[in-house]
């Protein structure tokens, strides 16, 4: 049981860093994903991207003994402006000391834009030494990557060394409306696959998706994480816990308007981070 076990401060969506690097460090992880994603984590701009912003940061992950090893940007990296943005979310990825960088490509239309922008910021991610991961949606929308094979067909057409895929196995099922198993997707890109979203998906009365503890929902994770573990190469997993969000029948999400409550936070990542180290180690 070599891979990395990750656990993304998305959990805690609604709390500061203060508080969800505390309640992470007390389950008894070594590394979080810091997590900065367009509608889906409480709103802010570039403006937060800054050296006092990633000292504050650097500061509450020692306190807790903990190491940034990834970092979630997740925004359309297919409109023009995104390369300057995103340049910036790199350099402060690359000051909290983060390896990975994970975001999404953008919509199919948008695919041209999107190849040139990705050749440009892959240029200061090898000077940084970062590795940028795409990561397939889950909102159900036709994107430039989908699933596993398209993920795969990106990443041979992009030919660089720093873009790899962020495989979520969580977004397959309700991008593709459960029509693909993600038990067999993710084999598709592994080969590409640098960094992956370990989160479950059930569905609720009203047929809406949400998010339950890792082990909890319809993905059969006893048979992903065995397989995973057997890699050559370890692959970091980030256990990737949107609480505060449900995805509607047509996969849009749904951001809950309130925090969820944090012993519930709490009781479900320890959990799930407990069923993914005991599936591990017992593959």
């Amino acid at each position: 049981m070599n891979n990395p076990i990750v656990v993304s401060t998305a959990a805690y969506d609604g709390y500061d860093f203060e508080v969800s690097l505390n309640e992470i460090a007390a389950i008894g992880v070594k590394y979080v994903e810091i997590a900065f994603i367009e509608g889906y984590t409480d709103p802010f701009t570039e403006d937060y991207f800054v050296p006092a912003s990633a000292d504050r940061i650097l500061k509450l992950l020692a306190a807790n003994k903990l190491e940034c090893l990834s970092f979630s940007s997740h925004m359309d990296m297919s409109v023009e402006a995104a390369v300057e943005r995103f340049k910036g979310r790199l350099q402060f990825a690359k000051w909290l000391g983060a390896s990975y960088i994970n975001t999404s490509a953008g919509p199919l239309a948008n695919k041209n834009q999107f190849m040139q922008n990705i050749k440009e910021v892959e240029v200061l991610a090898r000077e940084l030494g970062i590795i940028i991961g795409l990561e397939n949606p889950g909102d159900g929308k036709p994107n430039i990557i989908d699933s596993g094979k398209s993920c795969a067909a990106v990443i041979e057409e992009i030919d660089l060394e720093m873009v790899r895929i962020n495989y979520d196995f969580g977004n397959l099922v309700s991008h593709c409306f459960e029509s693909v198993n993600p038990e067999k997707d993710y084999e598709l890109a592994l080969a590409k696959t640098a960094h992956f979203h370990i989160k479950d998906v059930d569905r609720n009365n009203l047929g809406q998706w949400y998010f339950p503890a890792i082990g909890r929902g319809m993905i059969d994770y006893k048979k992903i994480l065995p397989a995973l573990a057997s890699l050559p190469e370890p692959i970091p997993m980030s256990l990737e816990l949107p609480l505060r969000l449900r995805r509607a029948t047509d996969a849009s999400p749904i951001r809950d308007a309130n925090p969820v409550d944090l012993r519930t936070i709490n009781q479900i990542v320890t959990e799930s981070v407990r069923f993914v180290k005991k599936t591990l180690k017992s593959s």
